[in-house]
């Protein structure tokens, strides 16, 4: 589901600040008013919640811009959160999550990794890749969610960054200073405070920068490697639409052989056929659910997405997505 801030009734408290309460609404609309505020608030996510917890769920979510980031504040009743590839589709912009538990625990499991934040923990995982959030556990959770660009965290770290799920809070020395970084965040941002906000919001990330940064390139190969893969995936998302573009033109443009880039993602589990068709189909899905490209045909769109044949981009579409190109369409035009 892709909702927009139209969707949702909504408080406006300030211009860069907006409310959803489920008081607004009656119980049985609860739920389905808190699952359209936040992927309002946040972006596509697909809440779930067992018949039992639909009639007495209730949540505040309270969303607010800083500099080049959302804070969004969500308490709630207990339940489940998921970000598939359908809901990643849907979404224009890529980003991580930097969570702060103030309440209940938080079980994260992404990229076959399970982590728990707990309150006071901060933790951190890519909005970008699939994941799914449960807070069974508790009866509710209190949570900080800061939403940052990839490439805001990317220049922070001073180089591209691939990591999470990850309880960052946990580092020896500053973890205790990222947790107060964060708390503090928060609360100024709660409060409707504006004086020093920015302030606030650099420091969080120059801590969760130096907690989570990894070994510059001189110190370790795999760090290395790992800041190559990530160009490389760079390079794809740039000329993903040349027909033509394949191994042999990446390798040029990084000034490698086709060998060691083959190598370099060998070591990463993945191939440079996969990345490749990964983002073209990422890219179709999008342009597929585009309004201002509904006159286009699916043909059309799959060519501009690099594909040269429609049986191709139709066999290979419905494998990642379970639906056909027009399925596809028909189901999550905006």
């Amino acid at each position: 589901m892709a909702e927009t801030p139209e969707n949702c009734a909504e408080t406006q408290v300030s211009p860069l600040s907006k409310v959803w309460d489920t008081r607004m609404v009656g119980q049985s609309e609860a739920f389905d008013f808190y699952r359209e505020s936040i992927c309002a608030a946040f972006m596509p996510l697909r809440p779930e919640v067992d018949a039992r917890g639909r009639t007495r769920f209730q949540a505040k979510v309270t969303s607010r811009h800083i500099d080049d980031g959302i804070l969004n504040f969500v308490s709630a009743h207990a339940h489940r959160v998921q970000r598939s590839r359908r809901e990643i589709a849907a979404s224009d912009s890529e980003c991580y999550y930097l969570n702060t538990q103030f309440e209940g625990d938080c079980h994260i499991k992404q990229r076959g990794t399970s982590i728990t934040l707990r309150a006071g923990d901060v933790g951190i995982f890519d909005g970008a890749e699939p994941f799914d959030l449960r807070h069974d556990n508790c009866p509710s959770l209190k949570v900080a969610s800061l939403m940052v660009p990839k490439q805001v965290l990317h220049d922070a770290f001073g180089a591209p960054l691939e990591t999470g799920p990850e309880v960052l809070s946990r580092h020896p020395i500053l973890g205790p200073l990222l947790s107060e970084a964060g708390r503090s965040l928060a609360t100024a941002a709660s409060q409707k405070r504006g004086d020093g906000l920015s302030g606030l919001y650099r420091v969080f990330l120059s801590v969760a920068a130096m907690t989570a940064k990894p070994r510059t390139a001189n110190d370790h190969p795999a760090t290395r490697n790992l800041v190559q893969v990530q160009s490389i995936r760079q390079i794809i998302r740039r000329n993903f639409a040349d027909l033509e573009f394949g191994v042999s033109d990446c390798a040029a443009l990084m000034g490698l052989s086709v060998g060691h880039v083959q190598h370099l993602l060998a070591q990463n589990h993945t191939r440079f056929g996969r990345l490749l068709l990964q983002e073209r189909l990422a890219m179709a899905a999008q342009w597929l659910s585009d309004p201002m490209r509904s006159h286009q045909s699916v043909a059309t769109i799959a060519f501009s997405c690099g594909f040269k044949d429609t049986s191709h981009f139709g066999r290979a579409f419905r494998e990642r997505y379970d639906l056909s190109p027009g399925e596809w369409r028909r189901q999550n035009h905006w």
